[in-house]
């Protein structure tokens, strides 16, 4: 069994334990699991499908500014942008007058190797960088295509790590536990190797910041501080006889 406590000045993580009446079952045996301690809230994954820790909102979210916009320029969407613009590029060459010097796309998609990997914090600083590369696409001093196509490329073809995406299933989900009765049961349907987890978790009291509601309003709801314990058992799950 592995235990993870989280650290805090403010509240501390609370004390649980976290037991199971078996952890060899078999499909369609029923686990009862048993929580002790003092925590305000408890979850339990049981780990099987859809009901997995790892790739619930709280795992996959962990460590992430949720609120900190994020796009970047992959080789992939270099691959994938190419015939797009080929096609863009194409166009507006096949328009221009005798004797004017072609947009080569072969030189932009360069350009626009250069800032492969790099984080832009907003998509208006990435798409303006995209359309200094793409300036070329312009109508005299008229360079509306360009931006409309250097919008539309982030838009389209760069990758937004801005928004945590959730796994093809959705995310998982847990079980509420009631804090005074602290059990709960669960048969397996699939035979396997599971954890179940524990999220035992504390709140604090609300932390008002500057003066709190007499005169601070706008910053000082929704401010709590948030302690977990996460515990872990393994259940193995056999074939029904």
């Amino acid at each position: 069994m592995m235990t993870i406590v989280s650290c805090s000045k403010d509240i501390e993580s609370p004390e649980v334990s976290f037991t199971a009446d078996k952890v060899n079952v078999q499909v369609g045996e029923t686990v009862t699991f048993t929580v002790t301690g003092d925590a305000q809230t408890y979850a339990i994954f049981t780990g099987d499908s859809l009901h997995n820790f790892e790739s619930s909102h709280l795992a996959i979210t962990a460590g992430l500014d949720l609120d900190q916009e994020e796009v970047m320029l992959t080789a992939d969407s270099i691959t994938s942008l190419t015939p797009w613009l080929t096609g863009i590029v194409d166009d507006y060459n096949a328009d221009l007058a005798e004797g004017v010097t072609p947009v080569n796309t072969q030189t932009i998609l360069e350009d626009l190797g250069t800032v492969v990997g790099k984080k832009y914090t907003n998509k208006e600083t990435a798409a303006y960088e995209a359309f200094l590369m793409l300036i070329e696409l312009n109508n005299g001093d008229d360079n509306s295509l360009a931006q409309n196509v250097a919008r539309d490329m982030v838009d389209l073809f760069y990758e937004d790590h801005s928004v945590v995406l959730a796994p093809e299933e959705g995310f998982s989900t847990g079980f509420a536990i009631n804090r005074y009765d602290k059990t709960f049961e669960y048969a397996y349907s699939e035979p396997g190797t599971y954890t179940a987890t524990l999220i035992a978790t504390d709140v604090s009291d609300k932390i008002y910041s500057g003066s709190g509601y007499q005169d601070d309003r706008s910053s000082s709801g929704d401010e709590y501080d948030l302690e977990r314990t996460i515990k872990e058992l393994t259940i193995t799950v056999q074939p029904a006889e």
